[in-house]
């Protein structure tokens, strides 16, 4: 979440302590406008890793560059009429703001090459921080290319409904934690973090994201295989914090988490879950990559899968060790095929194998069982037999069924 509007060391810092992962500083003309000199001296002041915006409105791009830079801040977010062209010269990592009134061009957002794309209430004269929220309904089932941030209107009362509506990559709040025009309330801002991690937690737990993620899907034939276009395995459109979160919880629930154990995956679109269930688990993990590094100790197969065929090169497994594979998609099995393998030549053991989803009608559970005599378990199972994926199954919740894990499709 960030917090925008800050205009002191105090507000910055009591920010931070409440848990605010971002900080916004309004760079051009506004009653919360504050100088680069400033803004550099309440940097320096903060934690390492503090992620810092800096927000300009139809700013010619030199003051933009030129600010931006005496700042230090990490990123650039544009509130006005810059074009796409004009983003990509910034030169920092850049947010840009959409002002929402009856509808949201998608195809237009689409041109913007951007870090993420906010979306705030279009209010005439105004470039944001009005205090008043728009129709939330209007961005439900868009395909945006770029991670969602939604501001406009949100306060600790009103923010957990967006987030269990659309499941923004971030929220942004400004006036709704604002004790006046320039100074912050910071047990507003307790409360406002507070509410955003009770409604995240409410979508993990409801596990409805992972089924949204491959539900109603479309599917692309390719060499004969249906493609299946989604958020969390292709990053079409982009994984949200929130999507990888829930299904590394997920796999972690679906694990047994000794503390013996080391994780394995492969570097590819499995990586990125991966890491987050080592980071939410605290397990060491080795990693099958796609090409050889030439370093010593690593262990290389051939393999075979829906997408390619090659090589894996298996690092950071040794003799001894106690293996928990985790995977985000099983289709016809060739990978993890290979990746059990890879780790027995390494002289380890592979106890637990984890799927995110598992295509049933490729029958790649049974493949690998019948290659390994290792049981897959997948966490969700759908079927690509037609123009559009369902989902038929769900390995966790007290059900199986779909029908009584979901009130939505009952």
């Amino acid at each position: 979440m960030k917090i925008c509007g800050i205009t002191t060391a105090e507000d910055a810092l009591a920010a931070v302590a409440a848990g605010a992962d971002a900080l916004g500083f309004v760079m051009s003309a506004s009653p919360r406008q504050i100088g680069a000199a400033e803004v550099r001296a309440i940097i320096d002041r903060l934690p390492p890793f503090m992620a810092t915006v800096g927000v300009f409105v139809d700013e010619p791009l030199a003051r933009v560059q030129e600010a931006s830079a005496a700042a230090g801040v990490s990123m650039v977010q544009l509130q006005g009429d810059e074009d796409p062209d004009y983003c990509r010269a910034v030169g920092r990592p850049v947010i840009k703001g959409f002002k929402v009134g009856g509808s949201v061009d998608a195809r237009r957002v689409a041109d913007y090459q951007v870090a993420a794309c906010l979306f705030d209430t279009l209010v005439e004269g105004k470039a944001g921080g009005t205090g008043r929220r728009f129709d939330w309904r209007l961005l439900h089932g868009l395909a945006l290319p770029r991670p969602v941030i939604i501001a406009g209107g949100l306060t600790a009362d009103t923010v957990g409904e967006v987030i269990r509506r659309l499941n923004p990559a971030m929220v942004d709040v400004s006036s709704g934690v604002a004790a006046d025009a320039r100074r912050k309330d910071p047990a507003r801002m307790r409360a406002f973090v507070d509410a955003v991690r009770r409604a995240r937690r409410d979508v993990a737990d409801g596990g409805d994201l992972l089924v949204d993620a491959f539900d109603d899907r479309p599917l692309i034939e390719i060499d004969g295989r249906q493609f299946l276009v989604n958020p969390l395995t292709e990053q079409v459109p982009a994984t949200t914090a929130g999507l990888l979160r829930c299904a590394a919880e997920r796999c972690c629930d679906a694990l047994d988490l000794d503390p013996g154990l080391k994780l394995v995956g492969e570097e590819d679109k499995g990586g990125a879950l991966l890491a987050a269930v080592s980071l939410l688990s605290g397990l060491p993990y080795g990693i099958a990559r796609w090409y050889p590094s030439g370093l010593a100790g690593q262990v290389s197969v051939d393999f075979s899968c829906e997408y390619t065929s090659g090589g894996l090169y298996l690092n950071g497994v040794d003799a001894g060790d106690r293996v928990a594979i985790v995977d985000d998609l099983i289709s016809t099995g060739g990978t993890l095929i290979g990746l059990i393998e890879a780790v027995r030549r390494a002289g380890a053991v592979v106890e637990q194998v984890v799927c995110v989803a598992e295509k049933v009608d490729y029958d790649g559970v049974g493949r690998v069982r019948q290659a390994t005599g290792l049981n897959v378990r997948t966490l969700v199972r759908i079927a690509v037999d037609g123009p559009r994926s369902r989902v038929v199954g769900l390995g966790y919740g007290p059900s199986a069924s779909l029908a009584e894990e979901l009130e939505i499709h009952a």
